[in-house]
């Protein structure tokens, strides 16, 4: 079990209604690589939406990644043939530099546009974070 590596403070009046956590080593299938993304958003429903495709933006191509078409490991599954992540083996710096990169930019696109309030996105160690917009609180 991944060790608590932060904390959130809250305050009336932020906008934030909802928190959502989503990743590769999530329940369901996923077609990027994040260990997690979690978003804060207006709604729990608009969060849950964005930490996903978010955690879908967080990719790279590398022999590192195995995936599988998502109809292979479930006949039932409505992605059919979309390939799915099904491990993560060891990435370069550079490879994680670039999925997070990647993730980043899907974050700050639904900020822009006023989809979600704040993001933080973690893969092989490695965290990033919006540039802070809002008084959220502190992070450690």
């Amino acid at each position: 079990m991944p060790a608590l590596n932060g904390d959130l403070s809250l305050a009336a009046g932020t906008g934030v209604g909802g928190i959502a956590t989503s990743g590769a080593r999530g329940r369901s299938f996923s077609l990027g690589i994040a260990d997690s993304v979690t978003v804060l958003g207006r709604s729990a429903a608009n969060a849950d939406a964005a930490a996903t495709l978010i955690a879908n933006a967080v990719d790279v191509a590398s022999t590192a990644v195995s995936r599988r078409p998502a109809r292979a490991l479930d006949p039932d599954s409505d992605l059919g043939d979309r390939l799915v992540t099904v491990s993560v083996g060891a990435l370069s710096p550079a490879e994680i530099d670039a999925a997070l990169g990647a993730g980043l930019a899907r974050a700050e696109s639904y900020r822009g546009q006023g989809l979600i309030i704040d993001a933080v996105l973690m893969l092989a160690g490695e965290t990033r974070g919006l540039p802070a917009s809002l008084p959220l609180g502190q992070r450690r």
